[in-house]
């Protein structure tokens, strides 16, 4: 067993603490009136802003389930009532970037809640053991067949019902995130879990508190914890190998600090005289794309197409924008509803005494999303260096972004989704999917034995 504490807690905080101050909000009701005003609330802003609403499910079928929405509110209704009635206009916008926070959840409750102790991965269609935090003897990599007697197909597509995002990737979210979706996203179970395995074992594993999966978690960890760097480089035999995870330039630096960053970086890489270059962004969640436009400008010297796609053009957006004291001239000149083209381009390379001009790959894996993404795609998509690793398991090279983020006016829920449609330099190519030309399994590498097959 090797757990993940790191990543156990950062899902607590993500799915349980999103709402800083609930005590109140928890208990509190709202009117049909209340209601009716925020999911209409939730329908224009979706129609107004979103740049393609309707690629999941038609018009029709949108408005469809808006009405039913809107039939089943009722006075006396909480915010937890509400965000499960409401959520679906969310997720059916197959938005990789979209979501709704979670509802509110009291400090009482958080301390005596319960989880299901087990960790699980979807592997080939399969939902396969893989941490075991629980008093029960399960074997590690056994195939969980059904729950509570109700097969686990069935009980994977109703909690995916409530993940938003792309919807070939809401039945892996829902196994990744499954302990602690199962009581409190879809089915509630507070107590027992009676699980059946392909193996034959059919065993009843207890809930435990949040505390105690935390304190399970905690002794089989390792003493000591990898720090995360944005940044990091070291040279490896005839190797320079870079590690940049992160794009972010809001929480981590501003895209001047990162200029200065690369450029120190570079500096060391050509003094040390490497022969080739490694640039690992296959834990890179994203960010800010220039930031990956800017470090292309380090190893390629090549002219390239960029992205292409659309925005549209709404008073939300507008507002955005100039509240940010930003302003697009030909954007504003739309009439709202109307799409500002995004053309690709071509990005001159232009001067660089710290390019590197030998080798280079860049490696991405199942954890490379979002901007990070684009710049894999970029990479590949013009052969600017050889782009190797795994298919990164969430996310699209061809995707909705640019985000825009609202509050519903009542019941108090946040809600995000994009106003930009991307599309890779290569276009709308099938599989919508950043398949590297090396394949090589990452799982468990160090960077000695990735250098060693390229």
């Amino acid at each position: 067993m090797k757990p993940k504490l790191a990543l156990l807690l950062a899902l607590l905080a993500n799915s349980i603490f999103a709402q800083k101050t609930c005590n109140e909000m928890y208990f509190q009701k709202f009117t049909r009136q209340q209601l009716e005003q925020d999911v209409d609330f939730i329908k224009e802003k979706i129609i107004n802003a979103h740049v393609n609403p309707f690629t999941e499910i038609s018009e029709s079928e949108f408005e469809k389930k808006y009405s039913n929405i809107r039939k089943a509110l009722k006075d006396g209704m909480t915010q937890k009532d509400f965000y499960f009635l409401a959520k679906p206009l969310i997720v059916t916008l197959n938005d990789e970037h979209s979501s709704m926070s979670d509802y509110c959840v009291t400090d009482s409750i958080k301390k005596s809640m319960k989880v299901l102790p087990l960790k699980f991965k979807y592997e080939n269609g399969k939902m396969l053991l893989t941490e075991n935090y629980s008093d029960s003897k399960l074997n590690m990599g056994d195939e969980l067949i059904s729950m509570n007697k109700i097969s686990i197909g069935e009980v994977l597509e109703t909690c995916a019902k409530t993940i938003p995002g792309a919807k070939e990737e809401r039945v892996p979210m829902a196994v990744d995130k499954f302990w602690i979706m199962i009581n409190k996203y879809c089915y509630f179970i507070t107590d027992n879990y009676d699980l059946k395995f392909k193996s034959g074992l059919q065993t009843v594993v207890k809930s435990i508190s949040l505390e105690q999966l935390k304190a399970n978690a905690a002794k089989n960890q390792p003493a000591q914890q990898k720090v995360f760097t944005p940044i990091d480089y070291r040279k490896i035999k005839n190797f320079g190998y870079l590690k940049v995870n992160t794009f972010d330039d809001r929480h981590t630096y501003s895209l001047d600090e990162w200029k200065v960053k690369f450029d120190s970086t570079f500096t060391l890489i050509k003094k040390d005289n490497v022969q080739s270059l490694v640039v690992d962004v296959h834990h890179n969640s994203g960010g800010n794309s220039g930031v990956g436009n800017l470090l292309i400008s380090y190893f390629s010297g090549k002219d390239y197409n960029s992205y292409q796609g659309r925005w549209k053009k709404s008073k939300e957006y507008s507002d955005v924008l100039k509240a940010d004291h930003k302003t697009v001239p030909e954007y504003e000149s739309l009439k709202n509803g109307d799409f500002y083209p995004i053309k690709s381009r071509i990005v001159k390379a232009g001067e660089n005494p710290l390019r590197f001009n030998g080798k280079t790959y860049v490696v991405v894996g199942k954890n490379t999303f979002s901007s990070a993404m684009m710049f894999g795609a970029i990479v590949l998509d013009n052969k600017l260096a050889e782009v190797v690793g795994e298919i990164p398991e969430k996310g699209h090279p061809n995707h909705f972004g640019e985000l825009i983020d609202f509050q519903t006016p009542n019941t108090k829920l946040n809600f995000l989704f994009g106003v930009k449609e991307w599309i890779r330099p290569a276009g709308d190519v099938s599989p919508n999917k950043l398949i590297p030309t090396k394949i090589i399994d990452l799982k468990d590498k160090t960077e000695e034995q990735i250098i060693e097959l390229l």
